[in-house]
């Protein structure tokens, strides 16, 4: 990651659009992970009418037993059809170490964009140190480049060589100085506080346009008006305005253009791989076959049936000896005597 915002910077002498450009190539080196996830959408919408049909079947019934049974029933479906419910959570897993580790390069821009070993940055702040010039803990490297762009390199070249080549990058963009932590100040107003404001309101238009185009389960439809459900709409964007006040600015500058990546991208993918519709046949056939039983859903595989419904009677047509026959074998178990049938006496040729 150092790496990248280092060449970011190099290719466009301005932090934010470094950051920007960063956020950028994430999100492509991120794009397969989040095509599977869409895949898996597409997957989860395709199984809607057989996941209906089997809380339908349990329906009514709160107990223990009847909803540690219905849950049995809905993994092995999910087991036949080599789906995993909880195939689509692995993006949002990965944005938090991402968060950590460009937190780790921002705030130590002197190691990762000037590319400066860490054995001379800890000679060059024994030497500042010992000259009196202290520094915060937490923007302790950031603020050593401002020194330096100040009063040069050339006085530090032997505690630190790599300075000699090294680009020290120039964190104001316009008023934003992207090193510093936002604070609540107005007067003299702080335009840093712009910076957590505006991710508030692209998060939250961002989950508006996001809703729209992932797939919702019909329960989770239902649950959408739920309190709860309310909350944590409000809950994200809240705790990433309050982590914005604590980290420096470059963070939410990050956040916000990846916000906005990661909402036209999921539009795309939803026009890319659409999410299948059913109508209100397909969910009532899902509860014919979730009623029947085991034999003769394995009989029912063997006959398949076209996906229209145009050449229903062709098919009755086609397949009546076949019916004939079950309901042959039907009448025979009923009576428990053999189904004997007489044959014609063969013919010599026959024998043949």
């Amino acid at each position: 990651m150092g790496f990248l915002i280092r060449f970011a910077y190099n290719l466009t002498n301005n932090y934010m659009l470094a950051i920007c450009l960063f956020a950028l190539v994430m999100e492509i080196l991120l794009c397969p992970i989040a095509i599977k996830q869409q895949k898996n959408q597409v997957k989860q919408a395709s199984l809607a009418p057989k996941v209906a049909a089997i809380r339908k079947k349990y329906a009514g019934r709160n107990d223990q037993v009847t909803q540690q049974k219905q849950q049995e029933e809905l993994m092995k479906m999910y087991q036949d059809e080599n789906f995993n419910p909880a195939g689509g959570c692995l993006p949002l897993l990965i944005q938090l170490p991402i968060i950590m580790c460009l937190y780790s390069v921002i705030v130590n821009p002197l190691r990762y964009i000037s590319n400066v070993p860490t054995a001379q940055i800890t000679k060059l702040v024994e030497a500042l140190t010992a000259k009196g010039i202290t520094f915060t803990q937490q923007n302790q490297q950031i603020e050593i480049i401002n020194h330096l762009r100040e009063v040069g390199v050339s006085e530090y070249l032997t505690v630190a060589p790599a300075l000699e080549n090294a680009v020290l990058p120039v964190f104001r963009v316009g008023p934003f100085d992207l090193s510093q932590v936002p604070e609540i100040s107005f007067s003299p107003f702080n335009w840093l506080m712009l910076i957590p404001v505006i991710t508030f309101v692209v998060m939250i238009v961002s989950q508006k346009i996001t809703q729209r185009f992932t797939y919702q389960s019909p329960e989770n439809k239902d649950a959408q008006n739920a309190t709860s459900m309310k909350i944590m709409m409000w809950t994200m964007p809240l705790m990433s305005v309050y982590i914005e006040f604590q980290m420096a600015a470059a963070i939410g500058i990050y956040w916000i253009f990846r916000q906005i990546l990661a909402t036209v991208e999921r539009i795309i993918l939803y026009k890319v791989f659409p999410t299948p519709k059913f109508s209100e046949e397909d969910y009532k056939e899902a509860e014919r076959i979730a009623a029947m039983s085991n034999k003769q859903k394995k009989r029912e595989k063997k006959q398949v049936r076209s996906l229209h419904h145009i050449d229903d009677e062709e098919y009755l047509a086609r397949h009546a000896a076949d019916n004939e026959e079950e309901t042959e074998e039907k009448e025979e178990s009923a009576s428990g005597k053999p189904n004997l049938i007489e044959k014609a006496p063969m013919k010599d040729d026959d024998k043949k």
